[in-house]
């Protein structure tokens, strides 16, 4: 998505270049970076104005200038993607901060020729760009246009939900996303960080329509997922008995507690609670009893009811199940409508959307 990064002082001497390994440039960056220097220096002296973007052929650039030390600098960006430009603008502005920041002895002084201790900024730049997301951004596009289960990619500040980046086919209801998806991410950070200490991976929500939405938090970017599968119980999920007669399981929860007493559970589940939305626990059991989570179990409410409401609002469905994923536990709630099902798994062993759909479904069919 990225093709290239310059940094050229205002000599017009290129202190560093990064592009990404299957680039097929013809290696001119100095030659390169001389033209752009003196189209800069002419639009600032005949029309008293910096270039902020240049459109080639098939190539945008996008420039930033930083003029506080004694070396002045322009930062600049290539790219193909001109839907990215909004992003981009982030990126540079982080490169340029970061650049500055590292080298600040160095670019504080007069130029002396020597630009081999700037390489050392290529681990920084991945970094960078791996907290924009700008890594799996190129593989998300290929997977959408190919028609396999993924039908859009949407990209979000984290804090205010200003949709950055969208490639989709489906529609997407941009406005619903940019409102809730921040918010029930603020809920999941809160859950894992306050209870297990973790830092929050991953969210997955899942339809009865089998319509899969993942929220992966990088560190400047919310990165929103849509997929689609096949398989659609919606009629027989709804028609449990559970869901059809609400308060005969309200009023007489032990009703509800004997079918699941009686189920096998699969090895990858190491505890189990059935929770009423009040955060009542009516059942449980450790299978693996070396930690327990029933203290932290009655806060997942939260978690689910902002789950439930955006599977309401963006899809129009019924809830199947939620779950967020940390760096060691995993916690998926199955929704019962007065009652979730709460299943807590080490995500070494959950760690795929289709194995907790598939775990999730396995004991959707022995209520049956």
């Amino acid at each position: 998505m990225i093709d290239g990064i310059l940094i050229i002082n205002d000599s017009g001497a290129l202190l560093y270049n990064w592009h990404p390994e299957n680039y097929e440039g013809d290696g001119k960056d100095d030659l390169f970076s001389g033209f752009l220097t003196a189209i800069n220096s002419f639009a600032t002296v005949e029309r008293g104005e910096d270039i902020k973007s240049l459109k080639l052929k098939e190539t945008r650039l996008i420039f930033e200038k930083y003029d506080e030390l004694i070396q002045k600098l322009t930062i600049v960006i290539t790219t193909k993607n001109e839907e990215l430009i909004e992003l981009l603008h982030a990126v540079i502005h982080d490169i340029m901060d970061k650049f500055t920041e590292l080298f600040l002895d160095s670019l504080n002084k007069e130029f002396d020729g020597a630009v081999s201790q700037f390489q050392i900024f290529d681990t920084h730049v991945k970094f960078i760009i791996k907290s924009h997301g700008l890594d799996i951004l190129d593989d998300s596009i290929r997977d959408i246009d190919d028609f396999t289960t993924l039908k859009s990619v949407i990209y979000l500040e984290p804090k205010g939900g200003t949709v950055y980046y969208i490639h989709a086919k489906q529609y997407v209801d941009k406005e619903k996303i940019s409102f809730l998806i921040p918010l029930i991410m603020n809920t999941a950070k809160l859950l894992n960080q306050n209870n297990f200490n973790e830092q929050l991976y991953w969210i997955l929500l899942n339809t009865v329509r089998s319509e899969i939405l993942i929220i992966e938090p990088r560190n400047k970017i919310l990165i929103v997922k849509q997929h689609q599968l096949t398989e659609d119980f919606e009629e027989e999920f709804l028609g449990l008995e559970f869901f059809k007669e609400k308060e005969k399981y309200v009023k007489k929860p032990k009703k509800l507690i004997e079918k699941f007493e009686n189920i096998k559970w699969n090895p990858s589940i190491k505890q189990i609670y059935l929770v009423d939305m009040v955060g009542k626990i009516f059942y449980s059991n450790l299978i693996d009893s070396t930690f327990d989570c029933s203290e932290y179990v009655p806060e997942t409410i939260s978690f689910l009811t902002s789950s439930k409401k955006i599977s309401e609002e963006i899809y129009c469905r019924t809830l199947f199940n939620a779950s967020l994923g940390g760096e060691k536990l995993v916690t998926v709630c199955l929704n019962f409508n007065n009652f979730t099902l709460i299943i807590i798994g080490s995500t070494q062993e959950l760690s795929s959307f289709s194995i907790i759909q598939n775990l999730c479904s396995e004991i959707y069919r022995k209520l049956k």
